[in-house]
């Protein structure tokens, strides 16, 4: 037979088989042990807002655009927001563009963009269509081509140049794609149009082979490819024809109905459906994978595709899906929960056996199944020779594919090991015991609980209890019996607690209690492992030719490393925090391919995968969305100023697409300085002190051209403001001026008490003086008053004794002689020459004294009150009496008239009266 010939009858054969294995997937949806990307379903309850998505669209940065039910759809990385049309329409179509996103509806388009506060307002074109008569189209596609804005309805293709809407023709259009710097327009079953720049459309003649409507047009490996809902066309660039892309394909199309095609990356195609998910092909290879509702989706209707970064993003008839399809982790995910909790797995060819909490299982094309007796909490499988070995809560089983036998049925056991000399060796929750052809062997003073086996040699093993330590146990020379069995001590006397030992490099290590430690056989002791330390808190989970798996036991992030140059990290968000904590498990099968057991199944790791993506890292770069205080929502473009009272509590909305870095570090520098991780798209401060700002944004393990930067300020308190300041200086120069001027005025005051009591008590000085020397001159004048009043009496007494010897004598002188001498000592007597000299010296001394007295006796005569007067002088009778010209008894007499007039009491000394009253 032709060789030739052989060749093609065996593609032949191929292309048949693999039609049928397709067709089997479109009716199956997927196959039993398939293995998925992850897939990261977003509901409409958790976006807020309906169901269907009918068009999306990714700028640059990675924002997510969908025009939902209810309105534009917008996803930041962190955070959903739904603006909606005020008519309330539903959106068909979106296109991001130049920092504006257009959006079509029905008889509306038009075009959203954020304001500077940060949020989208959305400017409608429907007054430009005032020229065109619209017939209830509803815009279902957008593209810029050449600075213009083209979109199409299924009536018609319009063009916006961003002053008017002109419409080029009218038609059932559905699909538009950039092609070559042209711009390529299905119409219908008319096949595909070219744009000229005179905004005609020319037909394509090679689409004339297409023979029902397209339903998509991409470009795919630089390279045209049309869909219909049934096939699946690419253009030939040699014989400018259009091909069927692949039979396998057009047979899954033609059941599951195409509406959308994007291509992935040059090698991955990808078709969505209406009924049956979607599918991925590699064109080099021709490997394909089916999606739907069976294997992540949630829902088998794609309405709409784009794809950002190895992220593909599906728009739902029910929800927003995204999947990466070219992850180098995979997953398979027991969705009914019957597998439960995966502790262990062995991969052979075609089939797993998984050990779980339930039991073990066998896995292959037709499904999980529980092996017939191994019910029950499986621990571990060990791959001794031909034989499989569970190692179970109940018992120590061999399994098979279809059934285990169980070797042991007295206890538990945790641990299997193979030793130097292949003898297989088990450790039971009550020891130790190794497999012969007749059965276990126990070793009887081995009565503790054996978590891990590890061998130094072939005599010498080590046993690690999960509460005591570990143990170094010697064994005799044909290893029937134990030799020597003791816990060894650290070196800084360490309680061990639940231990694991492994071989590290021909060391014997163990880690306990987030340390290692290894073994120095020269002082029989444990000590730490100097090469490790830096690898504290890592536990050791798969050693494979000189490469080591660990785990980060803070926080579950995988670290493949071969403890010198080369190191990985995996985080614990890519195997979706899925990890069986404390019971991590890494399986290899191949030097790049690893298996990690997860909490409802297992995770398939691409080494190879994982290392290529570090040479594509893409770190999206977080910004700032919206930024409000307790009262208003400020201005992003500037540097806002914030009211000391709405900063009272201050929101920042946070955008982070999706990216290789999943946690963003920020931190707040300025009168208060705070940092920490973000959770989520919200950022809060509470109560934050005047001044300026900056907010520092930075995705973990990004370089600072990452980094987003918002400065703000935080204005003073009213009461510190720049007027009140001012208001306060004011105040402060008024006050100084009132202290100066009170100090002044008080000063002033002092100055004038001083002078007021230097005048005062010069005044004083003076009027003590002047009464000192009116007192001197009282006294002297009565004195003079006394001396001359005593010497007025005592002439008055000599001429009465004078008067009364003339008396006597009278008889011997002359009578008229007499008489006129008696007259002239009458005269001499009661002169008043002398009384007024008396009462003018009377007066100066006692003022007002005969004023007040007749105030008081206005009755008195002026003899009264001559008594009077010389009373208050405290004059004896007996010394008046010559005054008076009268005798002592006249005036004794006079004085009694003159108590009667003033109605004295008997008892009442006249003289005393009128010294102290008058």
């Amino acid at each position: 037979m032709n060789p030739t010939c052989s060749k093609e009858v065996f593609k032949s054969l191929l292309l048949f088989f693999n039609i049928l294995l397709i067709s089997n997937l479109a009716v199956e949806n997927s196959t039993a042990q398939q293995l998925n990307p992850p897939i990261q379903n977003y509901t409409s309850f958790e976006y807020g807002a309906a169901n269907q998505n009918w068009d999306l669209s990714i700028n640059d940065s990675g924002i997510i655009y969908a025009a939902n039910n209810k309105g534009l759809l917008v996803f930041n990385g962190l955070k959903w927001k739904t603006y909606n049309l005020k008519s309330g329409s539903i959106i068909r179509s979106v296109y991001a563009h130049a920092g504006k996103v257009y959006t079509g509806s029905y008889l509306e388009f038009g075009y959203w963009k954020k304001n500077t506060k940060g949020t989208f307002v959305y400017h409608s074109l429907e007054h430009l269509f005032k020229e065109i008569e619209l017939s209830s189209e509803e815009f279902w596609g957008i593209k810029a081509y050449h600075g213009n804005i083209y979109f199409r309805s299924f009536a018609g293709l319009y063009k916006y140049d961003g002053e008017q809407i002109i419409k080029i023709e009218s038609g059932v259009f559905t699909s538009m794609r950039l092609y070559k710097d042209r711009l390529f327009v299905a119409k219908g079953r008319d096949g595909l149009f070219i744009l000229d720049e005179n905004d005609r459309l020319i037909h394509f003649k090679p689409s004339e082979i297409i023979q029902n409507t397209v339903a998509d047009i991409i470009v795919h490996n630089e390279k045209l490819v049309v869909g219909t809902k049934d096939r699946l066309y690419q253009l030939n660039e040699k014989s400018n024809q259009f091909e069927v892309v692949s039979p396998l394909i057009n047979s899954f199309i033609s059941k599951a109905e195409l509406n959308k095609v994007s291509s992935l990356s040059d090698d991955i195609l990808v078709v969505g459906t209406l009924k049956n998910g979607f599918l991925t092909w590699n064109s080099e290879t021709g490997e394909f994978q089916t999606f739907d509702r069976t294997n992540g989706l949630q829902n088998n209707t794609i309405l709409s595709m784009d794809a950002f970064h190895g992220n593909l993003w599906l728009g739902l008839d029910n929800g927003i899906d995204r999947v990466e399809v070219q992850s180098p982790i995979n997953f398979y995910t027991d969705s009914f929960g019957e597998l439960g909790t995966v502790y262990d797995m062995i991969k052979e060819d075609d089939h797993f056996f998984l050990a779980s909490n339930t039991g073990v299982y066998y896995l292959d094309d037709n499904g999980l199944k529980l092996l017939q007796g191994a019910e029950g909490h499986s621990w571990n499988l060990t791959k001794a020779e031909e034989k499989i070995i569970s190692n179970s809560n109940a018992a120590t089983f061999q399994v098979f594919k279809d059934r285990v036998l169980a070797l042991d049925k007295a206890t538990g056991s945790f641990d299997s090991e193979i030793s130097p000399s292949n003898d297989l060796w088990i450790g039971t929750y009550t020891g130790i015991a190794k497999l012969k052809d007749t059965g276990l062997v126990r070793y009887e003073n081995l009565d503790f609980p054996v978590k891990t086996i590890l061998f130094e040699n072939e005599r010498v093993l080590w046993a690690a209890h999960p509460y005591e330590g570990v143990y170094r146990i010697s064994l005799s020379a044909d290893q029937k019996k134990t030799t020597e069995i003791y816990r060894l001590p650290s070196s800084d006397s360490l309680q061990f607690f639940n231990p694991e030992i492994y071989k590290i490099n021909n060391q014997i290590a163990v880690y306990s209690n987030s340390k290692w430690y290894r073994y120095n056989s020269f002082s029989d002791h444990l000590e730490i492992f100097e090469e490790l330390k830096h690898l504290n808190a890592y536990r050791l989970l798969n050693t494979r030719r000189g490469n080591y798996w660990f785990i980060n036991t803070r926080n579950n992030d995988l670290l493949y490393t071969d403890l010198k140059n080369q190191n990985l990290i995996v985080p614990s968000w890519r195997l979706e925090d899925r990890l069986v904590k404390d019971y991590e498990n890494i399986i290899s099968t191949s030097d790049s391919t690893f298996y990690v057991t997860l909490k409802d199944g297992f995770a398939k790791l691409n080494l190879k995968g994982l290392e290529g993506e570090r040479k594509d890292v893409f770190i999206a770069k977080p910004f700032v969305t919206g930024f409000r205080g307790v009262e208003k929502k400020y201005e992003l473009n500037d540097i806002p100023e914030v009211s000391f009272k709405d900063a009272r509590l201050l929101q920042f909305d946070i955008g982070y697409p999706l990216s290789d870095s999943r946690e963003i570090e920020y931190r707040l520098i300025g009168g208060d300085t705070v940092k920490g991780l973000l959770d989520n798209g919200d950022l809060e401060f509470q109560n934050l002190s005047y001044g300026n700002y900056e907010l520092q944004l930075q995705p973990l393990g990004s370089k600072n051209e990452t980094t987003e930067s918002f400065k703000f300020t935080v204005l003073s308190p009213w009461y510190l403001s720049n007027m009140m300041k001012l208001v306060y200086v004011i105040i402060f120069i008024l006050l100084i001026a009132l202290i100066y001027w009170y100090n002044r005025q008080r000063l002033k005051k002092h100055r004038s008490l001083i002078e007021q009591k230097f005048e005062k008590e010069h005044k004083e000085r003076i009027n003590r003086l002047e009464k000192e020397r009116l007192l001197d001159e009282i006294d002297m004048k009565r004195k003079e008053l006394a001396n001359t009043t005593m010497i007025a009496a005592k002439k008055n007494e000599v001429l009465m004794e004078i008067q009364g010897e003339l008396n006597k004598d009278k008889s011997k002188m002359n009578e008229y002689r007499l008489k006129n001498i008696m007259t002239k000592i009458n005269a001499a007597i009661k002169n008043k020459d002398e009384w007024q000299v008396f009462e003018t010296n009377f007066n100066e001394i006692h003022e007002d004294f005969f004023k007040d007295v007749l105030a008081v006796y206005p009755g008195l005569t002026s003899k009264d009150l001559k008594l009077c007067s010389y009373l208050k002088m405290n004059l004896t009778s007996k010394e008046i009496a010559p005054l008076m010209g009268i005798s002592v008894r006249g005036v004794e007499v006079h004085r009694y008239r003159l108590r009667k007039k003033m109605e004295l009491d008997k008892n009442e000394n006249l003289t005393n009266y009128l010294i102290k009253n008058f």
